[in-house]
């Protein structure tokens, strides 16, 4: 399943500016429920990348083309929120993005990423799993590190309750790089990615940014900014690969 290209600006806030933007939208900013009744829900991603990390380094460059391939899980271990394994391939193209997915068992999704065939019946799903197949065979992606966060997840809306945004923010961003085999709500990750201070706002859509929301933005300094959970944890805590790898 290929989801549309769309824009998507990241903006690093405090939670105090997290909370008054939601008290200066309390109207519009309403809990998405998809993935619960408050709009919040764990995620557990496994990335994977190259022998010489080139995800990493291709984010970290800003290259204009470039995708990165990870497996992403949602759900609660009490079933709560029921869990959901997708194995997704997020291409970004300038400012634009589009996610390709396919929804998976543990056991698929582990064997996918690890370069095995499997036979799905989803043309869609087929697709996708051919492009991860890809990756892993020329460009020897492989797991990598677990991040795990907690996201609040909204809809931005106008007066007739058709939305305009969708905004997350991204809490307790924490990884590892040991145990790559995650699990629903999977929070063993000791190594902290972003302050406790701090989250990462996604604001994400087809056409332009409200003024009114844009305007609110700026009057308070928070400007887009590149901001990648994997290249962050891997300028943190990650190995350097060796320069003859690089060359």
């Amino acid at each position: 399943m290929e989801i549309a290209a769309r824009f998507e600006h990241k903006y690093l806030l405090t939670i105090a500016q997290r909370d008054d933007l939601l008290a200066s939208f309390a109207g519009q900013l309403l809990p998405d429920t998809v993935g619960g009744l408050s709009g919040r829900y764990p995620v557990v991603s496994l990335y994977c990348d190259s022998p010489d990390q080139k995800c990493r380094w291709e984010a970290w460059r800003g290259v204009p083309s470039r995708r990165k391939l990870r497996l992403r899980i949602y759900g609660t271990k009490d079933g709560a929120i029921a869990p959901a394994i997708f194995l997704e391939i997020k291409h970004k193209d300038g400012n634009e993005g589009a996610k390709r997915r396919a929804q998976l068992s543990a056991s698929e999704a582990w064997a996918a990423v690890n370069g095995q065939h499997l036979s799905l019946p989803d043309t869609g799903d087929a697709r996708v799993l051919a492009e991860v197949r890809q990756l892993v065979a020329t460009e020897a992606f492989a797991p990598v590190c677990v991040i795990c966060y907690d996201r609040h997840a909204y809809r931005f809306v106008d007066a007739h309750d058709i939305e305009l945004l969708r905004i997350t923010f991204d809490h307790g961003i924490r990884a590892r790089f040991d145990q790559l085999t995650p699990t629903p709500e999977d929070d063993n990750c000791p190594l902290s990615v972003l302050a406790d201070n701090l989250c990462l706002m996604e604001v994400k859509g087809s056409t332009a940014v409200p003024y009114a929301f844009a305007a609110h933005l700026s009057a308070r300094g928070l400007y887009p900014r590149p901001f990648s959970k994997y290249s962050e944890c891997m300028r943190l805590h990650g190995a350097t690969p060796a320069l003859s790898c690089l060359s």
